[in-house]
């Protein structure tokens, strides 16, 4: 099946690396959310609680995109509810779209990073001539608003 000359199926190696890109942005919302590194352990005590059993080697090629794709689709339902809270079809479905609460949460996440290092920005520049500071803070604000 084509969609303007594109397939509209993705390879192995792309769900691999969707379902990992998908990972990577809910390991970064946890992080956000609870202050600390999401953890091998916090993921496995999350999924033991509920009965289900992921091997860190599994794990690894979860977040990573390496290794065999990872279709168990009741292990994924379980890490989306158990581990991060989100629906189950964000992981257990690539061809969906993304929920609108992780889409919420990821652009709050992304604002925060931004207004982080404006503030690291204006601590660590010393002494700056008010002209640099400005050029830095616009193009910092520009990026923050999305425009070029």
């Amino acid at each position: 099946m084509a969609n303007a000359g594109r397939s509209v199926f993705f390879t192995q190696q792309q769900k691999k690396e969707r379902l990992a890109d998908r990972m990577g942005l809910l390991v970064d919302i946890w992080e956000f959310d609870n202050n600390t590194a999401l953890t091998y352990p916090h993921v496995e005590e999350a999924l033991s609680a509920n009965g289900i059993q992921l091997s860190r080697t599994r794990w690894s090629y979860l977040i990573n995109g390496t290794g065999s794709l990872v279709t168990d689709q009741e292990l994924l339902k379980a890490i989306a509810e158990h581990v991060f809270k989100v629906p189950a079809t964000y992981l257990t479905d690539l061809y969906s779209d993304t929920p609108p609460d992780v889409e919420a949460r990821m652009e709050f996440l992304d604002k925060m990073r931004k207004l982080k290092v404006k503030n690291f920005a204006a601590r660590n520049l010393g002494e700056t001539s008010p002209e640099i500071l400005k050029t830095i803070t616009k193009i910092i604000d520009e990026s923050m608003n999305g425009e070029k």
